[in-house]
């Protein structure tokens, strides 16, 4: 499989991954026990709260009973609403609209279950003074079952105190499910980026090894055996140098020149009269941060169509610069006029230096390249600046 179709592959499985839907997990759904247990002793404190003082605006008789036994109630709904949550939270269906339904459903017998305690209190345990007049009027309506009437009348008012906490409960739950997976959906978007930055820099090493083995197979053939030996030595200093990188990592500016010395040092064995290199780098920039190995296919790209075909010195020029707050890198390589144009390239070393600036900096970052206005051919890189610890 060639580079581009790697290059292919490699896109292709990161759109999967990312399109994929990430796996539910029950545990996201889960509300803090806290958050939960909080929000109903905090529902039911309220409600005890607001009927109390309607009681004592509305002078209700018996305050004092009236709140002991609305006290009871209040533990019994509690009580009643706690057993709700432990039922949410191990029975966890996949969908929004199952919790929801699983949550009503499970509501119906608790709400039943707080109904027959409210009836035992304050019309058994702890009558109130008007409880002989209901069950006298109940008993005339349902003879037989009028406590199952009641307790169904009660329940029914009842029902939606439980099945709005319960919604609340699965909202809740709902939000949490939704944050974990952004979460996750961000982890797979910096794990398919770290293997794209990874892909397009290992496509530099193995583009450069190519070169630079037909320039040792030239030396070979013509018999300098002195300065294949150089080259050799370079070549292996430079692979050490290089291979001994994390791609992901970012380097100063100084220490990415320092490399590009190593390869430059290589072809300056090919060349000796006709590669030139200037490097014009302010003092303040020396410690800016660049993605390592950023400069090498532009470097090939200089010696390959500038110096290679030429007859006389070539010069290539390497000037760094602040601008804006962004760190702007600029190559230059002379063109010989007389010397023959070199085939056009396929464009990969450039689009990998374009396709790694973006992949990591997103639109702040960006590579043209062109003739420059002296007849040469220009190469022009721009990131953000950063100085820190790289």
């Amino acid at each position: 499989m060639n580079i581009s179709n790697r290059k292919d592959a490699l896109r292709d499985q990161r759109a999967k991954m990312l399109a994929a839907a990430p796996d539910w997990r029950a545990s996201d759904a889960r509300v803090n026990p806290r958050v939960a247990i909080g929000s109903i002793i905090a529902m039911w404190a309220i409600y005890f709260l607001i009927t109390s003082v309607l009681a004592m605006l509305t002078g209700v008789p018996e305050q004092w009973p009236s709140a002991g036994r609305r006290a009871i109630v209040v533990v019994a709904g509690i009580l009643c609403t706690f057993v709700l949550y432990q039922l949410l939270q191990r029975a966890q269906p996949q969908s929004f609209g199952a919790r929801l339904a699983a949550a009503f459903g499970a509501a119906v017998p608790l709400v039943i279950i707080y109904a027959t305690v409210n009836l035992m209190v304050f019309y058994y345990w702890f009558p109130v003074s008007d409880s002989a007049k209901i069950v006298e009027e109940m008993q005339s309506k349902y003879s037989v079952a009028w406590e199952t009437m009641l307790i169904l009348d009660s329940s029914i008012r009842w029902y939606f105190f439980f099945a709005v906490w319960a919604a609340l409960y699965v909202a809740f739950g709902y939000a949490n499910e939704m944050r974990a997976l952004e979460r996750r959906a961000n982890h797979f978007r910096m794990e398919a980026q770290t293997a794209q930055l990874r892909a397009l820099h290992y496509q530099v090493n193995p583009h450069f090894l190519f070169n630079t083995l037909n320039s040792l197979s030239t030396l070979v053939l013509k018999g300098s055996k002195s300065e294949a030996e150089t080259m050799i030595m370079n070549l292996s200093s430079f692979l050490r140098s290089s291979l001994a990188v994390d791609p992901e990592q970012l380097v100063s500016l100084d220490e990415e020149i320092a490399l590009q010395r190593l390869y430059l040092d290589i072809e300056q064995t090919r060349f000796p009269d006709r590669l030139q290199v200037e490097v014009a780098m302010p003092k303040e920039l020396e410690n800016a941060c660049v993605p390592v190995l950023i400069l090498q296919p532009i470097i090939e790209n200089a010696i390959k169509y500038g110096v290679a075909p030429s007859k006389g010195k070539i010069a290539v020029r390497l000037t760094a610069s602040a601008e804006y707050g962004l760190l702007v890198l600029r190559i230059e390589n002379d063109i010989d006029p007389k010397a023959p144009a070199p085939a056009s390239g396929t464009g990969l070393g450039l689009g990998n230096v374009r396709e790694r600036l973006l992949t990591r900096y997103g639109p702040t970052a960006g590579c043209e390249w062109g003739p420059s206005d002296n007849g040469g051919f220009v190469v022009s890189l721009w990131l953000p600046l950063a100085r820190e610890a790289c």
